[in-house]
C-alpha cells in the first residue's frame, strides 16, 4: 500500500469513527444520507466567518436632505453593528460635503433586548442646524436597525444625551421617510 492510499484510509476510518462517537453512524444497516469520498473529506469548505457578507449603512445624499444606502462586502465576521457604523462614518469623511464633525467616532455600542446603545465622542455635539442632526440620527437609525436584532436606537456623546435642538433621552426607531429612493 502506497502513502496517498494510506492516508486515504486514515483520513476514512477517522471520519468513521468520529461519525460513531458522535452519534451519526447509520443505524440498522441503513447507508448515510451522503458518501464522503476521501477526496470530499479533505476539500477546504469555507469557514462561515470567512465568508462574505454585505454591510449595509446609510449617507447623507449630496443634496444633505436625504440619506442613502450603501453597501458593501466584507468577511461575515465583520459584520456587525459597530463595523456598520464605523463605514457610516468613514463614508461621510469622503464626501463632498460632509455633514459629521471632524474627529467624530463610535466609542462603544451595547445591544440589550432590541435596543441599540451608540456611545460617540463629545465631536458629536459640535453638529450643528437641525437638518444635519436629524440626517445623523436617520443614518444611525436606519443603518442599525438594517440588523434583525435591533428594533429602536438610543444615541449617547460620552455616555449623555447630545446637545441637540430636539429631544435625545428617549429611543429612536427606524424612520425610512428620509431615506432617498433610487430613480429609474
Amino acid at each position: 500500500m502506497n502513502k496517498k492510499s494510506l492516508i486515504s484510509l486514515l483520513a476514512v476510518s477517522s471520519l468513521a469513527l468520529s461519525l460513531v462517537f458522535s452519534g451519526c453512524a447509520p443505524q440498522n444497516g441503513s447507508q448515510p444520507a451522503q458518501s464522503l469520498s476521501p477526496k470530499a473529506a479533505s476539500s477546504k469548505a469555507a469557514i462561515p466567518a470567512e465568508a462574505e457578507a454585505t454591510l449595509l449603512y446609510y449617507k447623507a445624499s449630496d443634496d444633505g436632505l436625504k440619506i442613502i444606502p450603501q453597501s458593501m462586502k466584507v468577511k461575515a465576521r465583520d459584520r456587525t453593528a459597530k463595523t456598520a457604523l464605523e463605514e457610516m462614518i468613514r463614508a461621510d469623511r469622503k464626501a463632498k460635503y460632509p455633514i459629521l464633525p471632524a474627529g467624530l467616532s463610535l466609542k462603544s455600542i451595547a445591544i440589550k433586548e432590541g435596543t441599540a446603545y451608540a456611545d460617540f465622542s463629545s465631536e458629536l455635539n459640535s453638529l450643528k442646524g437641525e437638518t444635519a442632526e436629524s440626517l445623523f440620527i436617520a443614518m444611525t437609525v436606519d443603518t442599525l436597525t438594517e440588523f434583525p436584532n435591533i428594533n429602536e436606537v438610543v444615541i449617547r456623546t460620552e455616555g449623555k444625551s447630545p446637545k441637540f435642538q430636539m429631544d435625545m433621552t428617549k429611543p429612536f426607531k427606524r424612520d425610512e421617510s428620509y431615506i432617498q429612493m433610487e430613480k429609474k
